[in-house]
């Protein structure tokens, strides 16, 4: 896993929000898991950010791309979750910490 910025739009504000993330690839596509600490069981202003307004920017080194991002649900998070938790197991204890389902989020990239 390597980290990204991203920049979204804030869902009360109207403002360019940009956060670091650790992230993986599936695809061809970046994905992202929220909170991304173990903060406990509150959901993360960036990712209910992307639930307001799922087009944001992502500069991987020099590179910008423009993203359109869904959160996993089903088949598709179970498999992603379980190959995240296999790469950096201390995601396993976001979860144990977490009061409900981790979100799994991923990033199309838009044209």
């Amino acid at each position: 896993m390597s980290d990204l910025v991203i920049t979204t739009v804030g869902r009360k504000t109207g403002r360019l929000r940009t956060t670091t993330h650790a992230y993986s690839s599936d695809d061809g596509h970046l994905v992202l898991i929220g909170p991304g600490s173990e903060r406990g069981p509150h959901l993360p202003g960036w990712y209910r950010d992307l639930v307001a307004h799922p087009e944001a920017e992502v500069q991987l080194g020099d590179k910008k791309l423009h993203v359109r991002a869904h959160t996993a649900h089903g088949a598709e998070r179970r498999r992603l979750w379980n190959e995240l938790v296999a790469s950096r197991p201390v995601y396993q204890r976001y979860a144990n910490a977490a009061r409900g389902e981790i979100p799994v989020v991923v990033l199309e990239e838009t044209a």
